[in-house]
């Protein structure tokens, strides 16, 4: 690879400060939206030219990146063949429309490897026409470099040719497991070419969440060891001003720096400064909150599976998905409607029926659409869709139950601190990862608040927008004790949510009851039971039981008639 210093000194005695700010996208997708290949002329893989064997055979994945600044798309192009990709000879190529003849351009690339099925050991070699590369061959397409899926990766730099500003470069395939049914596929989705700036020699800063407009501290991550200064930049409308910096105390990686003013629906970003270098400020940021708990509608999502018999809370499974209580999606998947849900200082119970609510299939084909088939689903989650507002959320759910089959999934008896515990981080779906943050992202068992008991799951995360296509997909899968439990369709499934308004205190644990006296006395030769509350009488001949009800006795005084010379009892909660 060619220095930066060398391409720096380039860069200066030969371009405008004009062009200093070019940067130029390449998308494998349509942008914003849209199935197949990028068709504008500057991607091609086989989908762009079919008569053409020696580009790459790609399809379609619905794996979301987000990596700043770039644009939107409904997914990336990947290798979907279930055969090894072995021939060196094909390739992807990209045909960039860039501002500065003879300009020397960093490239980069960001993909989202979360769905865990990416090749971990690819190695695409690259070349070009119209100009010269500073590597010959790249790693970046491997799993490692699309987690997390708001990364760029660097891949080189290319220097085009004198009087030329397209450069035509090829990725062929050079070595490595390709397979996708054996969960090694190749993803292609977003490039980025940067005309090469001193800045860029400083690593780039990422604003992380919680990102509120109550807030006065901004979180920054990916701070290097050496850096002297972080500073933290606000664009409210008159493009990017500085709101906040650190020069002391600072770490490697995440580092807490004061702001002022943060303002609903305004970007922040940051760089940090080393050797007395600033970084390059980013035209684009992290959008910012209203502030803890806006607004959310919620649906539930169920997987149909006729192979379902249960008992309710068992394993699961099932390849159709249904959202229950939306009627409709939006963009990117989201719940069009469901049941909206204000902040509170409550809880609140939520409750989902099928053959009450609406039910709308979002993934796989319904062979008997309008109808449920089997009497059990498996539930994969509930969908949580913004309502117009980034965040940051702060969730408490309990006492996920089915009807007349009770309370089947709970956070008693569970160590305080479990992570993943009926539901997975909310980052675990690759569905809607792409639409969070990279932190608050949280799943964990707390007894600082519950609906019943001592235990709650306590869930945080947020938007990294405040569209209404935002949305997560809080999934089961992966979780503790079992992914996707089963549940009696007929019966309604309901849960305890707890949506705070800002600034709020979470309520306590309801205070346990008190357990009842039991008295006796002697009153006309014959023994008197007596208690205060409703509670079920039960009797024993030996103290270690077995217990028995004392039919239709529930509330004291109540006289014993057994004869036997021994006798024991007890009060229980009535049901």
């Amino acid at each position: 690879m060619k220095p930066i210093r060398l391409l720096s000194a380039l860069l200066l005695t030969s371009f405008t400060t004009a062009a200093l700010a070019d940067v130029v996208y390449v998308t494998a997708r349509p942008s914003p939206s849209g199935a197949g290949p990028n068709m504008d002329g500057t991607y091609f893989d086989r989908g762009v030219d079919p008569t053409n064997p020696d580009l790459l055979n790609l399809g379609d994945t619905a794996a979301i990146a987000n990596a700043p600044g770039r644009p939107t798309t409904g997914g990336a192009r990947a290798w979907l063949s279930g055969s090894d990709l072995t021939n060196v000879n094909q390739y992807v190529a990209i045909y960039p429309q860039l501002a500065v003849t003879g300009g020397v351009y960093q490239i980069d690339h960001n993909f989202s490897s979360l769905a865990g099925n990416v090749s971990t050991n690819v190695i695409m070699s690259v070349f070009c026409t119209n100009g010269s590369l500073s590597v010959t061959e790249t790693p970046v397409f491997q799993r490692s470099y699309g987690n997390p899926a708001n990364k760029w990766s660097l891949i080189g730099y290319v220097t085009n040719d004198p009087g030329s500003a397209r450069p035509f470069i090829r990725f062929h395939y050079k070595s490595g497991l390709v397979n996708a049914t054996l969960q090694n596929r190749l993803l292609v989705d977003c490039f980025r070419f940067t005309l090469v700036q001193p800045c860029l020699s400083v690593p780039p800063v990422e604003v992380t969440g919680p990102l509120g407009a109550n807030l006065t501290e901004v979180v920054v991550i990916g701070v290097t060891n050496t850096a002297t200064a972080i500073t933290v930049y606000q664009n409210s409308g008159s493009g990017m001003q500085p709101i906040g910096q650190k020069t002391s105390g600072i770490v490697a990686g995440a580092n807490l720096v004061t702001v002022s003013n943060l303002i609903k629906g305004a970007q922040v970003a940051a760089t940090q400064t080393v050797g007395g270098q600033e970084g390059c400020v980013p035209a684009s940021g992290t959008i910012v909150g209203g502030g803890a708990n806006p607004s959310i509608r919620v649906a539930l999502s169920v997987r149909e599976n006729t192979a379902l018999t249960g008992p309710v809370g068992a394993a699961g499974s099932g390849s159709i998905l249904h959202f229950i209580g939306a009627t409709y999606v939006l963009s990117g998947g989201a719940p069009g409607d469901g049941v909206v849900l204000t902040p509170s200082t409550n809880w609140q119970t939520v409750t989902f029926q099928q053959g009450v609510d609406p039910v709308y299939t979002w993934f796989g084909t319904d062979p008997n659409p309008g109808f449920w088939d089997g009497d059990f689903g498996a539930l994969d989650g509930i969908a949580i869709a913004c309502e117009n507002d980034a965040g940051p959320f702060e969730i408490y759910i309990d006492d996920l139950a089915n009807g007349t089959n009770g309370v089947f999934q709970g956070w008693e008896g569970v160590p305080p601190g479990t992570v993943a515990r009926g539901f997975s981080q909310p980052s675990f779906s690759g569905t809607t990862s792409g639409n969070l943050l990279s932190a608050p992202n949280e799943s964990v068992v707390v007894t600082n608040t519950a609906y019943s008991g001592t235990n709650s799951c306590r869930i945080r995360f947020q938007f990294n927008g405040e569209q209404n296509t935002k949305w997560l997909r809080l999934v089961t899968s992966g979780a503790t004790p079992v992914a996707n439990p089963q549940v009696q369709i007929a019966e309604p499934i309901s849960f305890k949510i707890l949506l705070l308004p800002p600034g709020a205190t979470p309520p306590p644990p309801p205070t346990p009851p008190q357990p009842p006296v039991l008295n006796a006395q002697l009153l006309g030769g014959q023994i008197v039971l007596n208690w205060t509350g409703t509670y079920q009488l039960q009797a024993a001949s030996v103290v270690t039981g077995p217990y028995t009800n004392v039919v239709g006795v529930t509330a004291g005084p109540w006289t014993n008639t057994f004869t036997e010379p021994i006798k024991f009892f007890r009060l229980v909660s009535t049901p």
